[in-house]
């Protein structure tokens, strides 16, 4: 009985002599400041591999939206659409990605959230509205041979005559997300509108060229020699998150539409706006090839002097594909630089060929 308690008490001694030396370890490093630097970059290290030469913290970058994995998929009973919710300082519409359960009559539930608008908290952090005015009701909605015929109570036509392009152009682009709408007309209490509250002749219907966004290049004399891109371009919405925003830009004609598309978004935003584009400077295009849907871009070298990051990284990849995949016959986006796929410097591989990304522009 007294060897045994002495055993015990051996093991006890050893207990408290390996606590000492390892509360002596953690007060060490804390008095010289290298806890603070140790833990967080063990961490790291677990949960995402030892980082790339140069990368930065990703707690100090924006907080990204999108993702560029070579596939996503929405969740078994999952619904997804787009609404284009009102930035109201600079004016443009920005395309909000929902995801709620199925349910039958996708397009009248997009355009019943866009009424809804963000909640109070959203709308607080984000800076986003509903342009609709709140008391708009759906009469009726009907798709049929490619025209969607969305019938809205009088209390629609209550906005700021100011605001009438950005209104008209949430309701028509929320529709036009939609594979079987390619046009789309609006009526009111059963009738067609004459000539809308701004100006904007109501009989007939609207598509693509009913500009999101729109800016007109200087060098455009007339628009019946000019053409419509659409280009993604960067904002930084509530607590730095990044969001992606389409701009259709109208530009002399040409007849490579690849090349003019990605001169323009070489170019960026517009001087003036709070739009950026993560695209470094003097990215050239070198050769493209569409086939099966699939087109296959080679950049120059110029694109892997990106330095702003992985998440800035995410942005370039992200602005290319949006960008190019809103061409003509274009679903997926393959990235070259000089003929290969090479790590960006960050880490982001150009894995693909890549489609739009699915969760981006989330309010969370």
């Amino acid at each position: 009985m007294v060897a045994m308690t002495k055993k015990a008490e051996g093991k006890k001694s050893l207990s408290y002599l390996l606590l000492f030396f390892c509360l002596s370890v953690v007060l060490l490093l804390t008095a010289s400041g290298c806890l603070q630097d140790y833990l967080p970059q063990l961490l790291r290290e677990k949960e995402d591999g030892s980082m790339a030469a140069g990368e930065k913290d990703e707690a100090t970058e924006p907080r990204r939206q999108g993702s560029v994995p070579v596939q996503e998929e929405l969740p078994p009973g999952v619904l997804r659409y787009q609404v284009y919710f009102l930035e109201a300082e600079h004016h443009y519409l920005l395309p909000v990605t929902v995801l709620q359960p199925w349910t039958e009559g996708v397009a009248r539930a997009a355009l019943e959230k866009l009424i809804q608008g963000p909640t109070p908290a959203e709308e607080i952090r984000f800076g986003l509205s509903s342009p609709l005015p709140p008391q708009t009701s759906i009469l009726g909605i009907n798709i049929r041979g490619g025209l969607c015929r969305v019938d809205f109570s009088r209390t629609f036509l209550d906005y700021d005559p100011g605001m009438e392009r950005e209104v008209l152009a949430s309701v028509i682009h929320t529709l036009l997300q939609f594979n079987t709408v390619n046009e789309v007309e609006i009526v009111v209490e059963g009738s067609p509108v004459e000539v809308f509250p701004g100006g904007t002749p109501g009989r007939g219907t609207f598509d693509r060229q009913h500009g999101l966004n729109l800016e007109i290049a200087p060098d455009v004399k007339t628009l019946e020699t000019a053409q419509q891109l659409r280009l993604y371009f960067c904002t930084l919405r509530g607590a730095n998150s990044v969001f992606y925003v389409p701009v259709t830009r109208v530009v002399t004609a040409k007849e490579d539409l690849v090349q003019a598309a990605l001169e323009e978004l070489l170019k960026g935003p517009r001087p003036g706006s709070n739009l950026f584009s993560d695209l470094p400077a003097g990215v050239k295009m070198r050769n493209y090839n569409l086939k099966g849907g699939i087109l296959e871009v080679d950049l120059s070298r110029e694109l892997l002097q990106y330095r702003g990051g992985r998440s800035g990284e995410e942005n370039v990849i992200n602005q290319l594909v949006l960008t190019l995949t809103e061409l003509p016959g274009v679903e997926r986006v393959q990235i070259l630089v000089e003929g290969e796929t090479p790590l960006l410097p960050y880490g982001m591989p150009l894995q693909g060929p890549l489609a739009p990304p699915l969760f981006y522009n989330q309010l969370k």
